[in-house]
């Protein structure tokens, strides 16, 4: 057990040890070669990466709406005299609006699977499932609006 939580130690402080994501540009063109190398009629393939386009579109703005928000929290935050009012409904305008890209990216997901074959859409998901890090796309971005 000791030698157990000594090895998860040694992984979580040494980022070599640990498989990294690659960045955002470089998983955008693996992920375009595989989705022509995968997918069998070359329309939906080009219906396929038309959607991981709008899912990328959908990545910026729900990005662009936590900058917003933070931005306003911060401010709302500094003034003494904001009551708890201000910060519920705040949340609540920001709640609605991550809700609705979720939904979104739920719907494109469908469409995605759609596109494809459900063997296309294993091999496709697998590479997504090891190499796409839309949480780091996103607070990547953000991280100097803290």
């Amino acid at each position: 057990m000791k030698k157990t939580a000594i090895l998860l130690l040694l992984a979580w402080v040494s980022p070599g040890c640990v498989k990294q994501a690659p960045d955002a540009e470089q998983f955008r063109a693996d992920e375009t070669r595989l989705v022509k190398a995968t997918v069998a009629d070359a329309a939906r393939a080009e219906r396929l990466l038309a959607l991981f386009e709008e899912r990328d579109r959908l990545i910026e703005e729900t990005g662009a709406l936590l900058r917003q928000y933070r931005r306003e929290f911060k401010a709302i935050n500094a003034e003494y005299d904001t009551g708890r009012e201000v910060h519920i409904e705040m949340v609540d305008y920001y709640n609605r609006g991550r809700a609705q890209k979720q939904l979104r990216f739920i719907e494109l997901i469908t469409q995605m699977k759609a596109a494809t074959s459900a063997t296309e859409w294993r091999v496709i998901a697998e590479f997504q499932l090891d190499n796409f890090d839309p949480r780091r796309q996103l607070f990547g971005r953000i991280a100097g609006d803290i």
